[in-house]
């Protein structure tokens, strides 16, 4: 074997392992941990024979089975014999195999079926920096687990980069650091100019390749599958004619695939990578490294109920993770594709999945694990109380546990033993049930996988994208079969088909339909008679909070459950069912118009299996209510799913009672709106609140929202409509609600008129906090000495004295004062103007002039 930095380190590991049965180890890249601890531990016969095998866990497929064949090639043992891999839908273990490298989802069920973990005497959860949410959950769970029965239980934690000191103190470990064989790498920046990732990745690579002191090969990190593509296809001129060769690496690929890319090859190769290759895989040969600095992150999507990918910054951890590739054998270099200003806006780490993805899977293993409540699980870090809530509601629509104790019921346990997400097991599940379970492979991989319906618009000699059809599910996997019946050759099917994406869904079928009859895990019902329905059906089962009704026929617009508005896609292909499932409905921003979610892919809904299938939740009744654009009460008779209206139809005649409490609740969240627009009701109301302000001893009501609320439902009474209500004697209401004192006080100390000297009534103003206010003529006020006051006396009434053209000519509350002074000055200036009207010397002692009187020459 060729030497490693963490050789020398290894007794010193064995031994802390020996006296703590457990460590937190801390190793650089390049160091060895990964192919090189693990055997050591069963070397050194720290493993007892009752349980004689040891488990690596690692976050990714391709890294666990890279992991094993490395350690097969170093210790010259079979794949499959002394070590081997267990991975989703592929494992290469036998009964010799005491050394095996999972993921953590294949321990988790492993688990669930046997707590005791029977013949494993040591687990090493490899890589823990990557936090998924399986990593967490595993390593609580296995901490209860030597806590409660195995305390022989060997647990040890390995990561490049790492804050060691909170999963140390979860598990009671020590903690150990190694340093690790590097060389040195150099960094260099390059700013974007604005093109696409995949063409500035290419021109770094053709520039690598033509550096003539670096013979090495080269690994580039893009964020996905068609970024790598795209970039392959820029790179295919230089291969060919250089004599490179150009190898893609991520997730979906079939592992001979992905085993191509690992492999040593007699030629310089380019590796294209996504960030599955940051930590743990070693690619012999790579001296450059290209980083595009962006990568597709899981995270819950709660309008699919599912997880999501989002591309996004990488953080620095990654990034260092990234360079470092470059120096695991040799000097190397690192191109990142980005300012070297922008390194200090990244994060310093990349944040654990638990507190970005969808929960589900983890809460039912949980309450398969007998914890009834996540919430007071003892996480390793506890994720938010609205994601678990969310996982919890989830799980009980799927019918996944029972509601109140938390207990499996029969349709989780089956779920717990189909590795997809929940909604995808209920898929499964019911589509086996109503004997369609190849189509429900074919669509639960379809959903879980990326949509291989190409996203643009019309393609020349594509199908035509006005196709009707009850489910875009069923659509696509006509696609997906005639794709299949050519070989998926790009020239032969369709044009709007992605040939690679179109294999990953049916590679994903083959597997999942293998894994649903595998030791008749999943029985079967008989044959459906209409396999197409049964489908439709199942996905229902499946996203029973995704049900949305079009708001009317052709529409493209509707309602969902819970009160979203979805719109479909033109190239969505149901267009004429008045019920539809959103299955990937996705928010879009981008329009000036209300925040809608955008579906591609919907399926059509009966009422009637809404009705059978969920009991509960299908309700008849018939409502009274306010026709808000008849303005009048009306009787419906409505069908409902959930909260969302399916159907309603008038009823005809309405119980007077009914009617009335159906126009109350309508109008009382409006009622001071609607008491306001009474003109005499609200001056009777500005008069109260006048008299509220000055002598409180009174004790007036302050009408407030709720009074006047009350005072609307008095008027509703024998009433049917809005305008009924507002013709209502609203005033004689509002003063049922004052005592006779009270009424009398409104009367003498906030009087709706004041009578002037000249006989007239004149109405006196409240508006506002101001003073009352009484505007007249002049003329009318001779021989008054004063104005009057109010409120006992407390308050003076403003007095806004009007000329003979009815424009005010002065405003004052102290009328004794104008009379002196200001009064002159008016009469000096309006005399000549109106010389019809009375301009007396002293205004105190002459007779006042009627409103509109004419004095006589």
């Amino acid at each position: 074997m060729i030497p490693l930095p963490i050789d020398p380190r290894l007794p010193e590991i064995v031994d802390a392992i020996r006296r703590h049965r457990s460590l937190v180890l801390v190793a650089e890249p390049g160091a060895g941990k990964t192919t090189r601890v693990p055997p050591a531990l069963l070397d050194a016969g720290l493993l007892g024979p009752e349980h004689p095998n040891l488990v690596v866990l690692q976050p990714r497929r391709v890294a666990a089975r890279a992991t094993a064949s490395r350690i097969a090639d170093e210790r010259s043992w079979t794949l499959g014999e002394e070590v081997g891999y267990l991975v989703r839908f592929e494992r290469k273990v036998g009964p010799r195999t005491r050394l095996r490298v999972a993921t953590e989802g294949i321990l988790t069920r492993q688990l669930l079926a046997d707590p005791g973990l029977d013949g494993v005497g040591a687990v090493v959860l490899d890589e823990f920096h990557e936090r998924s949410v399986h990593t967490d959950l595993a390593v609580a769970l296995l901490r209860e687990v030597r806590e409660a029965l195995r305390e022989d239980l060997i647990l040890v934690v390995m990561s490049a980069t790492l804050d060691a000191g909170p999963v140390s103190r979860f598990l009671d470990a020590p903690v150990l650091k190694i340093e690790g064989r590097t060389f040195p790498v150099a960094v260099s920046y390059r700013a974007s100019d604005g093109s696409p990732l995949p063409d500035r990745v290419a021109a770094a690579v053709r520039e690598a390749l033509d550096a003539p002191d670096d013979p090495g090969d080269v690994l580039a990190f893009l964020p996905g599958a068609e970024e790598i593509r795209r970039a392959a296809r820029l790179l295919e001129p230089a291969a060919s004619s250089g004599g490179f060769a150009v190898l893609p690496l991520h997730g979906s690929l079939p592992s001979d695939e992905q085993d191509v890319a690992l492999r040593p090859l007699d030629r310089r190769k380019v590796v294209l990578a996504t960030n599955i290759a940051e930590t743990s895989l070693t690619i012999d040969g790579v001296r450059t490294v290209i980083d595009g600095g962006l990568a597709r992150f899981a995270s819950s999507d709660p309008a699919r109920g599912l997880d999501r990918l989002e591309l996004a910054r990488i953080s620095r951890a990654s990034a260092d993770q990234r360079a470092g590739r470059a120096g695991r054998t040799a000097p190397g270099r690192c191109v990142r594709l980005w300012a070297e200003r922008e390194t200090r806006g990244m994060a310093p780490f990349d944040p654990p999945e638990v507190r970005r993805v969808d929960l589900a899977a983890a809460a039912l293993t949980l309450h398969a694990w007998g914890a009834t409540d996540p919430r007071r699980f003892p996480w390793f870090e506890p994720p938010s109380p609205e994601m678990l809530d969310a996982a919890e509601s989830l799980l009980l629509q799927l019918g996944a546990v029972e509601p109140g104790s938390g207990r499996v019921t029969p349709t989780g346990e089956a779920m717990l033993a189909l590795p997809v997400h929940p909604r995808l097991a209920r898929l499964l599940i019911a589509a086996a049930g109503f004997g369609a379970i190849e189509l429900g492979a074919a669509a639960a991989a379809l959903l879980s996988e990326k949509d291989f319906s190409i996203r643009r618009g019309p393609v020349p000699g594509a199908r035509a994208p006005e196709v009707h059809s009850r489910s875009d599910v069923l659509v696509r996997l006509d696609l997906l079969a005639e794709a299949e019946r050519v070989g998926f050759k790009p020239g032969r099917m369709d044009l709007r088909i992605d040939p690679h994406a179109a294999r990953a869904v049916a590679r994903a079928r083959d597997d999942l339909l293998r894994a649903c009859r595998r030791r008749d895990r999943l029985p079967e019902g008989p044959r459906a008679t209409d396999p197409d329905e049964a489908l439709l059906r199942a996905l229902l089962l499946a996203f029973p909070d995704r049900v949305a009704r079009r708001r009317a026929p052709g529409d493209p617009t509707g309602r969902m459950v819970g009160g979203r508005g979805v719109r479909l896609e033109p190239e969505s292909a149901v267009r004429d069912d008045a019920l539809f499932l959103a299955l990937d409905a996705r928010e879009d921003r981008r329009g000036p118009g209300p925040l809608e979610l955008r579906v591609r892919i919907a399926s059509a809904v009966e009422p009637s299996w809404l009705e059978s299938q969920f009991p509960g939740d299908f309700h008849r009744e018939e409502v009274v209510r306010l026709d808000e654009s008849k303005g009048r009460v009306i009787g419906l008779a409505i069908e409902r799913y959930r909260d969302l209206v399916l159907r309603e139809a008038p009823t005809g005649s309405v119980d007077p009672t009914r009617a009335a409490e159906a126009l109350a609740d309508a109008l009382a969240p409006r009622a001071p709106e609607l008491v306001r627009s009474n003109e005499a009701a609200c001056s009777w109301l500005d008069r109260v609140s006048f008299l509220r302000r000055w002598v409180p001893e009174a004790d007036l009501p302050a009408f407030g929202p709720d009074d006047l609320a009350e005072v609307v439902r008095f008027a509703c009474i024998g009433k049917r409509s809005e305008d009924e209500v507002r013709r209502s004697p609203i005033v004689s209401l509002l003063q049922g609600r004052l005592t006779p004192v009270q009424l009398r006080l409104l009367a003498e100390e906030a009087p709706e008129v004041i009578e002037v000297p000249s006989g007239s009534r004149h109405r006196v103003s409240y508006e506002g906090d101001g003073p009352p206010v009484l505007a007249v003529r002049l003329q009318e006020l001779f021989g008054w000495p004063e104005a009057p006051r109010l409120a006992r006396g407390r308050v003076a009434v403003l007095l806004h004295l009007l000329g003979p053209n009815f424009r005010p000519v002065q405003v004052t509350d102290d009328l004794r004062s104008f009379w002196t002074t200001t009064y002159h000055q008016v009469r000096k200036d309006l005399r000549n103007r109106y010389p019809r009207h009375s301009w007396p010397e002293d205004p105190r002692d002459a007779p006042p002039e009627a409103k509109g009187g004419r004095r006589r020459s």
